[in-house]
């Protein structure tokens, strides 16, 4: 079997002022197999779709059965190798090659993982508000959609320094939230890497009563070291991992001791086989896998044939 064709699919999805584009990527065999991934990297869509073209002569003409020799082709034999926008890319062309191989075999791809260990998968959404009674209804309605956890992001932005008032405001929402739902929903928080160490480790001190299942992103994941420094002074468990690619950025995190939940995302970490080697790694440090995933049905799909066969899975978004 060879592939023959690669076609790059975008659907416009956002609202007036407020684009969103979802990329897509068909590869088309000689045996007239069908595959087809997402590639995803929000606001960098157009250039997504430029790397898997500048791609795809890795592609045509070979076999897509050999999936791991491709990957080490696209992640190897470029010069200008990794950066989110080519790992998105080799992530949605990566998706095609494993929907081909389902396909030709006759298997789901959680089959050719290895396996389901589960078969529930439990999810999580996403709620939005202002004032913490709008949290609350936010809550309210995901629970009766069937959610059983729901993540928001209470805080505002920081300075340098704790702000008193800040903290109260975040805190409120988040008592308004648990209020609404009880104590057997889990509650995530989001900090979307909007506080810097100290705020971060003053707001965990401010939300720790409230029974948090996950503290994502309390400052941007450049830097391990800081990291571990804010994990090590607060009792909530720390996830962090949308803007990471690649297995050797989520080492780094592992060896700091900076993570308890890592959030890898199969549209840009560097495809399903990249996010399933990441979390093997992860479980020798006994931490879990929560993947990341706010793009289409298509990577919710995707997403949940890696849930399936990962021990140290948590939840997915």
């Amino acid at each position: 079997m060879q592939i023959t064709q690669l076609d790059i699919l975008t659907a416009d999805v956002g609202e007036p002022g407020a684009p969103r584009v979802y990329v897509f990527v068909r590869l088309l065999t000689d045996e007239g197999i069908v595959g087809y991934g997402e590639p995803s990297c929000v606001g960098m869509e157009q250039a997504v779709v430029g790397a898997v073209r500048d791609l795809q002569h890795l592609v045509i003409g070979a076999d897509p059965l050999a999936i791991e020799r491709l990957l080490g082709d696209m992640t190897r034999t470029i010069i200008w190798r990794g950066g989110p926008v080519v790992s998105a890319a080799i992530s949605g062309i990566e998706h095609a090659l494993w929907d081909i191989k389902g396909k030709a075999l006759g298997v789901p791809v959680w089959q050719l993982l290895g396996g389901r260990v589960r078969d529930r998968i439990e999810c999580y959404a996403w709620i939005h508000g202002g004032e913490p009674d709008s949290y609350a209804d936010g809550a309210r309605k995901r629970l009766a959609e069937g959610f059983r956890t729901v993540k928001f992001t209470p805080f505002e932005g920081t300075g340098l320094g704790h702000d008193v008032a800040h903290g109260q405001r975040a805190e409120a929402r988040i008592r308004a939230v648990r209020e609404a739902v009880g104590d057997d929903i889990g509650i995530a928080i989001d900090a979307h890497g909007l506080l810097n160490p100290v705020n971060a480790v003053e707001m965990a001190r401010c939300i720790a009563p409230y029974g948090i299942l996950f503290y994502e992103e309390p400052i941007l994941p450049e830097s391990p070291r800081a990291l571990a420094d804010v994990r090590r002074r607060i009792d909530i468990p720390v996830a962090t991992g949308e803007r990471l690619f690649g297995r050797h950025a989520f080492r780094d995190l592992l060896v700091h001791e900076a993570v308890d939940v890592i959030q890898a995302d199969v549209g840009n970490a560097g495809g399903i086989l990249e996010v399933y080697k990441i979390a093997v790694m992860a479980e020798a440090f006994y931490v879990s896998l929560a993947p990341h995933n706010p793009w289409s049905p298509l990577s919710t799909a995707i997403s949940l044939h890696l849930d399936a066969v990962v021990p140290n899975f948590l939840i997915q978004e």
